[in-house]
């Protein structure tokens, strides 16, 4: 069994798009509509956004969707870009995961939801 795809319900599914394949390199699959959009990602994942109709979509504080990439600079290059496009990503933070050092930042993607950027190589 293979983990496929995530469906989120979004107020404005064109903003979570663009966010998503402008910045996280994701294409639209097929036809976009205002109501629903199909993603494809780097290994076959797939993301899915969808209008919310007359109720608000609500998401946990902590919870997120998370993409790892190969070296600090990446990191910090992503937080660059994202900081230019006024999304206002939180700092860049280094921690210790599960004895891994981590440097990661969050980012919270059009639809009220967490993005994270991280990489566990050394600098």
């Amino acid at each position: 069994m293979q983990f496929n795809h995530a469906n989120f319900a979004v107020a404005d599914v064109r903003a979570a798009a663009e966010f998503f394949t402008r910045h996280f390199d994701f294409a639209v699959v097929g036809k976009a509509h205002d109501n629903f959009v199909v993603l494809a990602g780097e290994g076959g994942f797939v993301l899915n956004f969808m209008a919310t109709g007359r109720a608000e979509a609500s998401y946990h504080k902590n919870f997120h969707i998370g993409f790892f990439v190969g070296s600090v600079a990446e990191v910090r290059l992503k937080h660059a870009e994202l900081v230019a496009a006024a999304y206002g990503p939180g700092e860049v933070q280094q921690f210790s995961r599960g004895g891994s050092r981590t440097t990661t930042f969050y980012c919270t993607a059009p639809g009220d939801f967490l993005v994270e950027v991280a990489t566990t190589a050394a600098d």
